[in-house]
């Protein structure tokens, strides 16, 4: 039984999946935990579905000849830096709204590029395209892998050196700048590393999947823990076994793995809200018996002065 285990383990197709699933839930714990402080988790899905224009500009200029060097994944990551710049661009001022309408003008001019170029290539490679959409781990290959491992180390060499500045501009745009800090440089520099990991991790596992992993994991977090590691290392866990279940779904019950990883990662931040909850719950009621054990005391004290006077 071990051994039927082990070598089933070993089998490409499935250490693909795995090495993939770890190197997504890194990104997540990084990308997604900054993106969601920052108020830009709608960045994530912006961001993904731009890639699928990048693929298409990459595809027409391949069937076109006018540049048949230029492979779809360049074509996505150009298009993942533009919404990362634009965004950051209507952002400078720190107010997320205004960022969030730029991502929402970016998505919608991505999505209608790859439509309009979608008519000029031919059809057995539109489908290509709608795999940025898609996308499945147990179809990633190595130079994918490679890419996401890259991705991964990148993000977390970032995360350790700039955190704590990341997380300040996150927090306080305008305290950041008042203080000397150089928020603008780390505003820009976190944006475009999150776009360009979003979009490798589209390229591998499909928009769907990148934007439950990124955003769910980290929102759960960020309502059950206030520590920046304690919520970096659950959404690591949350994304883990959240990819982790999709799989074995994938190959018990014939399921998908990604819808089944979405499920699960969004159904975590269902579980947070109710945890959240019970703990303002819990919370009230300790400061209420609080509040009763000190209006006793007092009484109490109160009691006691009257009878000294009176002694």
């Amino acid at each position: 039984m071990i051994d039927s285990i082990v070598s089933f383990l070993a089998t490409p197709i499935v250490t693909r999946a795995i090495i993939g699933a770890i190197l997504i839930a890194v990104v997540a714990s990084t990308s997604g935990t900054i993106l969601v402080f920052r108020g830009l988790s709608f960045m994530t899905s912006g961001v993904a579905h731009a890639a699928l224009g990048g693929a298409a500009l990459g595809l027409y200029l391949q069937y076109t000849g006018i540049a048949p060097w230029f492979d779809p994944i360049l074509g996505a990551l150009t298009f993942s830096t533009v919404v990362a710049v634009i965004t950051g661009y209507a952002g400078e001022s720190g107010i997320a709204q205004k960022m969030e309408v730029a991502v929402g003008v970016s998505f919608a001019l991505s999505m209608s590029i790859a439509v309009f170029l979608m008519y000029y290539i031919p059809p057995t490679q539109v489908p290509q395209i709608w795999g940025y959409l898609i996308g499945d781990i147990l179809l990633l290959d190595n130079l994918d892998i490679v890419l996401l491992s890259g991705t991964a180390v990148l993000l977390v060499v970032l995360f350790i050196v700039f955190h704590k500045e990341f997380i300040y501009v996150s927090v306080d745009m305008e305290g950041s700048i008042a203080h000397g800090l150089n928020a603008r440089a780390y505003h820009y520099l976190m944006l475009i590393a999150s776009s360009l990991a979003i979009a490798l991790a589209t390229k591998a596992v499909g928009a769907i999947l990148v934007y439950a992993i990124m955003v769910a994991p980290a929102a759960a977090s960020n309502e059950v823990f206030r520590s920046v590691r304690g919520v970096v290392l659950s959404v690591f866990v949350i994304a883990i076994i959240s990819e982790m279940a999709g799989l074995a779904a994938s190959f018990t019950v014939n399921a998908s793995p990604s819808a089944i990883a979405g499920i699960i990662a969004a159904m975590s931040y269902v579980v947070a809200m109710q945890i959240r909850k019970f703990r303002e719950r819990a919370s009230i009621l300790a400061a209420g018996e609080l509040e009763e054990s000190g209006s006793s005391t007092a009484s109490a004290v109160g009691s006691d002065v009257l009878v000294d006077e009176a002694l």
